[in-house]
């Protein structure tokens, strides 16, 4: 059951990242919203995470869980079963969040009790735009999905996202087989989104939620990058196919016309290759579709 005494839980996950995080913390613990918690979720697997926030964890808001896990979807998920919160924020540990991300996502849930999903702006840090990129998400106005009809128009990523625990719960959490760490590399996000919904629940993207992105990435690994990117987002749709979740040609034909005419809707500082992007995909696709799911759940099974 939520804890009335905490009225939003701020979850953040790391993985061998070193001090990145701290600026995160900093940041969360600075918000001017009462009744909130921090849930830090440390995969690493030495001290230098812990030790760069050390200062902070006599704060009782701050609770530290040290997990010998790995993969991005599992750590949100234990983060997210410690929460004592209804309403959880998400961001990542090269991010930092203004003095009212709080207070705006708690907003964003509450505007409509069908909601059970929120992605917000991620901005570029600073960076040198001549030795690489920094990925972005943004968009202008706010719009509310209501069906999978709608899923094109809301590509929001896990940098900034909220949802309500209860949601979480009702669908199973996170898929631990998709996210960064995980053998299909990412997209547990917007698996997260589909699944929401094909439950019947909402999703709002505003731009009054925003953090600034300081994961900074070098042309180099940006061919990588954008791989894994369609890699898991290809796995994502082999698996709703395989379960005969129809309703997910909406969003494979909004990638098809936007691999056809244009780029990802993230911004990656450049336009990658179709070629990359198609093999990325195809390859996702063949493995998700393959891999064994449970329908029921809509999850991988291992």
């Amino acid at each position: 059951m939520p804890d009335a005494d905490v009225a939003i839980s701020a979850i953040v996950c790391t993985r061998n990242r070193g001090a990145t995080i701290t600026a995160t913390v900093r940041g969360i613990l600075a918000n001017d919203y009462g009744g909130f918690e921090l849930v830090v979720i440390d995969q690493s697997s030495d001290d230098t995470s812990r030790d760069s926030i050390a200062e902070f964890l006599a704060d009782p808001r701050v609770h530290y869980l040290r997990s010998g896990t790995k993969g991005l979807a599992r750590a949100r998920n234990i983060g997210i079963s410690t929460a004592r919160a209804e309403f959880i924020a998400m961001t990542d540990d090269d991010c930092e969040v203004p003095h009212d991300w709080l207070e705006r996502m708690t907003e964003a849930l509450t505007s409509d009790r069908n909601i059970g999903v929120v992605f917000g702006n991620v901005v570029t840090g600073p960076h040198d735009t001549a030795a690489g990129f920094i990925s972005a998400y943004e968009r202008k106005s706010a719009f509310v999905a209501t069906s999978m009809r709608d899923k094109p128009k809301v590509e929001g990523i896990g940098a900034c996202m909220g949802i309500r625990k209860s949601v979480w719960q009702a669908l199973g959490g996170f898929d631990e087989m998709l996210g960064a760490g995980s053998r299909f590399e990412s997209a547990d996000d917007t698996d997260f989104a589909i699944r929401a919904l094909m439950a019947g629940y909402r999703i709002c993207e505003t731009p009054k939620v925003s953090v600034v992105h300081h994961g900074f990435r070098t042309w180099k690994e940006g061919r990588r990058l954008i791989s894994g990117y369609l890699f898991g987002i290809g796995a994502t749709i082999g698996k709703h196919v395989r379960c005969g979740n129809w309703s997910i040609f909406h969003v494979v034909r909004a990638l098809a016309l936007r691999w056809a005419f244009g780029g990802p809707v993230v911004n990656f500082g450049f336009t990658p290759s179709r070629f990359v992007r198609l093999s990325g995909f195809a390859r996702g696709f063949g493995h998700g579709f393959v891999t064994p799911v449970d329908r029921a759940s809509a999850h991988f099974s291992r």
